[in-house]
């Protein structure tokens, strides 16, 4: 017992331990700086915006962006083209480490289906709210004499009967039969001016009025154009029959939608307008 004593307190002993020590300290140095330029320790980069990339354009579009990307999921939006990347995690422009995978949602290249809601015997307003539960448009809304009012008495898609629980896309245009009672009541000539298609026809709806005529002064961006020009016009103390229908004409030009003053039957007629009137 005695010499063990002596041999730790002898120099060889302590030569030892300070060679084991130092060895350690290098080795965890030499393991930290491995780590560091494995793992790029405090080096980040910028997450690009996958946003509206097609689904073909992804392995070009990450080339030399120091990312990976994985697809785990596909949503569907009718705003954005299919098969394009509509969201992202991380979002773009965060700070990642390089090599990061990101997320990515793609927007589905077929729509979902859903079933058809039964909107017959129900009022327009509460047809209107089940259509977009489901994910539906209201399309065109035609006004019948019928002991019902605001009752929808049909439900057609492009002009067929659409039976409910028929499978159908999300996002198909219901058109809805509705009746107007059997009386002679009058009700205000709403102004559309400067409404989109969805707007106009949800107001006129509500007004117990149908869309007559829909035309647009041009075909290439409908998503965007407003009502300009309507017929018959309205005005403060213009009135029509329920169920009367109102032709609406469309556009993207603002210069062409005129101005409603507070007394709507005083609104400006378009230069288009007064000659269509001609």
């Amino acid at each position: 017992m005695k010499s063990i004593f002596q041999f730790i307190k002898s120099k060889t002993f302590l030569k030892h331990v300070v060679a084991y020590i130092v060895c350690f300290l290098i080795v965890c140095w030499l393991i930290t700086f491995w780590l560091s330029s494995y793992t790029s320790h405090g080096e980040t980069i910028k997450v690009p915006d996958f946003k509206g990339t097609k689904l073909k354009e992804l392995d070009n579009f990450i080339a030399g962006k120091k990312v990976r990307y994985l697809v785990i999921d596909s949503l569907y939006d009718t705003k954005a083209p299919a098969g394009t990347v509509i969201k992202q995690e991380p979002l773009a422009k965060e700070e990642v480490k390089d090599g990061r995978i990101i997320y990515l949602y793609v927007n589905s290249v077929m729509p979902p289906s859903v079933l058809m809601p039964k909107l017959i015997d129900r009022s327009l307003r509460q047809a209107q709210a089940m259509l977009t539960t489901y994910g539906l448009k209201l399309g065109m809304v035609k006004f019948v004499p019928d002991q019902c009012a605001n009752c929808v008495l049909d439900q057609l898609i492009k002009g067929k009967k659409i039976a409910p629980g028929e499978t159908i896309a999300k996002g198909t245009i219901i058109n809805l039969i509705v009746g107007k009672g059997l009386s002679d009541e009058e009700v205000g000539i709403p102004c559309l001016y400067g409404l989109s298609r969805k707007d106009a026809l949800s107001k006129l709806a509500d007004e117990s009025l149908s869309a007559g005529l829909i035309k647009y002064d041009e075909k290439k961006d409908t998503a965007n154009a407003k009502v300009y020009r309507q017929s018959p016009k309205c005005g403060k103390e213009k009135t029509l029959k329920m169920g009367t229908s109102i032709d609406l004409y469309f556009t993207t030009d603002k210069n062409k939608i005129p101005l409603i003053p507070t007394d709507s039957s005083t609104v400006k007629p378009t230069d288009d307008e007064t000659n269509f009137d001609k």
